[in-house]
């Protein structure tokens, strides 16, 4: 009971800290769900909405840091740009395969 508290605490704070970063980590959370449900499904509609999640939140992402001035480029950065790279390929892979 302890647990589920102080996590519904670490939720509550990060919403009222960063709410981007929450609606962020949520859709990541939720694209790795369908990626694992498509896994055992192999529908491909949870393939393209767990892609279409990935690139919204990549996009926001780095949208928000691009706000934030900074020397060298932070690993969030290097980070989402490559899962962006990853999901694009996603669908282009999608669109001329079939």
């Amino acid at each position: 009971m302890r647990q589920w508290r102080s996590f519904w605490h670490t939720i509550e704070f990060m919403s009222q800290d960063n709410p981007p970063q929450l609606v962020e980590t949520l859709m990541l959370a939720l694209s790795m769900l369908l990626f694992s449900v498509w896994i055992f499904n192999s529908e491909l509609a949870y393939l393209l909405l767990g892609l279409v999640f990935t690139v919204g939140a990549c996009a926001s992402i780095l949208v928000r840091e691009a706000l934030i001035p900074a020397v060298r480029p932070r690993p969030t950065q290097v980070m989402a740009t490559l899962l962006l790279g990853v999901s694009l390929y996603g669908f282009a892979d999608l669109l001329f395969a079939r």
